[in-house]
């Protein structure tokens, strides 16, 4: 009866050591991660998406545009303020102006007027390369 006790209390042991070596473990993993939380963004590697190409001229029928803010690594950059350039013929209504997790922010166009519009987006006062290109008919 003895030797089960002191078996019993020697496996208690071995399992609170394999417990506590594995969190220990893991800590030191997750401070080792990259962080979203950077400030800094490069113009260069941030980019936009508009989806869909053409879109009707009825002011109801959108465009949306989807901009992602990186960092020079790739990764998205929270917290930054994205705003594309006002045009008296284009309804612009941001869904969601300061990026995410992953550094997108997100707006739609809508126009009462067809033609071809070019618009400036602009990231905390830094104006990105590439410009969105909307089409109306």
């Amino acid at each position: 009866m003895k030797k089960l006790i002191l078996f019993l209390i020697f496996l208690l042991f071995i399992i609170i050591l394999a417990i506590g070596f594995f969190g220990f473990y893991e800590a030191r993993i997750f401070i080792g991660r990259a962080s979203v939380k950077q400030t800094a963004f490069s113009v260069d590697n941030s980019y936009l998406f508009v989806t869909p190409l053409r879109s009707l001229a009825n002011g109801q029928e959108k465009i949306r545009v989807t901009v992602f803010v990186l960092n020079s690594q790739g990764l998205g950059v929270l917290g930054k303020r994205a705003s594309l350039s006002p045009n008296s013929n284009l309804t612009i209504s941001a869904v969601q102006e300061v990026t995410d997790n992953f550094g997108k922010a997100v707006f739609d166009v809508a126009s009462g007027k067809a033609g071809e519009y070019y618009l400036l987006v602009t990231v905390d006062g830094q104006t990105l390369p590439q410009k969105a290109h909307l089409s109306f008919y």
